[in-house]
């Protein structure tokens, strides 16, 4: 008897974290659009992972998310239509749904739209100089046939630009100076430093300057964010990332510099940093698909320096794709408050 009873408390226990681990994915924010490719006239729908979302603005001028999905018979809701009241009305009998009717928080923050359900931060992290006057900005997205865990190897892997990127950005002289950094299980972020020799495309696109000093940097799950710098120009590349399948994975990129700063130069600078994401956009491809195979194949083998993937698995220990099981976790969560 006292062996059930113990192996009944590890069970529940056992579902209760894993359960709490699902809505912790929830709780942080979710980059789901570039607010100004977003036609706030009407519904904007998305999703992350299995959950479905709608979000509009509301008379207040203010963001209101709820689930796509109506409560009277299950219509989707993007293709209803924003009422003068600031209401979002259902196409199939009119329900009309409110700020009451939310589900979780939305903002916008450095130029696009956040969801989190419970945020566990007040906002989301920022691209580092995006509001200085000095660096111009500009956006991309690009939906990566690879899972949110293989994208996110991709942001801090150092081995990579040789074999990937051999056209353009990377060379076979490895990377020199490198430098890790852990910020402990609280912020739950990594960093990494190094040096990097120029191939002749970047010399010439970095006005002759032979190494530039590089910094990256992940917050878990879906931020990363790079700096490539020298004198003291420098190049800052954000990645907000959002799960969209199982083996699909939009990235948001913010490019943020304070050289090659005219229009021509910003567009040059958007042309190199698409240029780079189809070359990824190739190998993510080429990623088997997330299963207990590959996860038990994975890192068998390491190579030297890859401390900070090493520490990125540790943290994505507990993930889970946001299934239907989480959404609906999430969903009853909801409904016993």
């Amino acid at each position: 008897m006292r062996d059930i009873v113990f192996l009944v408390v590890f069970i529940v226990t056992k579902i209760y974290i894993c359960n709490a681990f699902r809505l912790d994915f929830f709780n942080h924010w979710n980059c789901i659009g570039i607010t100004d490719k977003i036609d706030v006239s009407i519904p904007y729908k998305t999703n992350i992972g299995d959950l479905p979302l709608v979000s509009w603005k509301n008379k207040e001028n203010r963001w209101i998310t709820t689930v796509n999905i109506c409560k009277h018979m299950g219509s989707k809701l993007d293709n209803g239509k924003i009422l003068e009241n600031g209401c979002l009305q259902c196409p199939y009998h009119g329900l009309e749904y409110m700020e009451k009717d939310k589900f979780g928080e939305t903002i916008e923050h450095n130029g696009k739209l956040f969801w989190a359900y419970n945020p566990i931060r007040k906002q989301p992290f920022s691209v580092p100089f995006y509001t200085n006057p000095n660096y111009i900005t500009s956006t991309l997205e690009i939906d990566m046939d690879a899972s949110l865990t293989d994208s996110a190897y991709n942001t801090m892997d150092l081995r990579h630009p040789e074999f990937v990127h051999n056209i353009g950005f990377g060379n076979s002289i490895p990377p020199e100076n490198i430098q890790h950094y852990y910020y402990g299980t609280n912020s739950n972020s990594i960093g990494l430093s190094f040096d990097y020799s120029a191939s002749n495309i970047m010399k010439t696109i970095n006005q002759n300057i032979d190494k530039t000093q590089n910094f990256h940097m992940f917050h878990y799950p879906t931020f990363s964010w790079s700096r490539v710098s020298f004198e003291n120009k420098h190049l800052i590349i954000g990645v907000n990332l959002l799960p969209l399948e199982r083996k699909k994975t939009r990235w948001y990129i913010t490019i943020c510099h304070n050289y090659h700063t005219t229009e021509i130069g910003k567009q040059f600078m958007k042309i190199l940093a698409y240029t780079i994401l189809q070359q990824d956009y190739t190998q993510m491809q080429n990623q088997y698909e997330d299963n207990d195979l590959k996860n038990a194949l994975l890192f068998n083998h390491v190579f030297d320096n890859e401390l900070a993937i090493l520490e990125l698995r540790n943290m994505f220990r507990n993930y889970k794709y946001p299934d239907i099981d989480s959404c609906l976790h999430l969903y009853f969560t909801k409904l016993l408050k």
